[in-house]
């Protein structure tokens, strides 16, 4: 029996179903001679049977398409099933947004307007498009704990008398930081710096008004 009949008897009776075992027995070679025989033909072993490595590679590129295939096939009936989803909810709401006036036939206050047809919004797939993604985006934040800015309660600075007299302008040394914060406090003011200042300066003299 030369090599190639010899591989033909062993892949007629793999197809059998017949055990490695008693192949080689029927072969007349032991296990160990059959295998390296097997492997210096282009054989592989795969899940028991062997197979000739190319047509392992193919099977193996055939396997991996049809893996990819499911899976685009799974992204699309999900992505259809959601927009299908999305449409029906955008459709109940449109539905519920139609005009309907032929109740105001009942209305005491409106008698003698005659009841206006039934109107309805006319939407374009482009526009459905647009709402889906809107609101596809709601359901991605609406579980968002979004706070509203607090808006602030502070008071701003109390003017006697917002007409001041003739100006004077000095120059005078003030600690840095007590500077700072009162620039800072200016800033929040809607008043300007020597209208501040000169209210400050007031308080200041009223307090102590025994020295003037």
């Amino acid at each position: 029996m030369n090599n190639e009949e010899r591989i033909d008897k062993f892949l007629e009776l793999q197809s059998e179903g017949i055990k490695f075992t008693e192949i080689a027995q029927n072969l007349k070679i032991s296990q160990s001679t059959l295998r390296n025989f097997l492997n210096k033909k282009g054989y592989k072993s795969e899940k028991g049977k062997y197979i000739l490595k190319d047509e392992l590679k193919y099977k193996e590129d055939l396997d991996k398409e049809k893996t990819k295939e499911d899976n685009t096939n799974n992204i699309k009936k999900v992505s259809t099933k959601k927009k299908k989803s999305n449409e029906k909810v955008l459709n109940k709401s449109i539905e519920q947004i139609e005009f309907n006036d032929t109740d105001l036939k009942n209305t005491k206050a409106r008698k003698n307007i005659k009841p206006k047809k039934d109107r309805k919004i006319n939407i374009t797939q482009e526009d459905l498009d647009k709402l889906c993604e809107v609101y596809d985006w709601y359901l991605e934040v609406k579980d968002y704990n979004i706070k509203p800015k607090k808006i602030s309660n502070k008071k701003d600075v109390h003017i006697d008398n917002e007409s001041l007299n003739e100006l004077k302008t000095t120059r005078i040394r003030i600690d840095k930081e007590t500077w700072n914060d009162f620039e800072r406090l200016c800033s929040n003011s809607n008043f300007e710096k020597h209208q501040i200042l000169t209210q400050a300066l007031k308080e200041f003299m009223k307090k102590y008004k025994n020295l003037l």
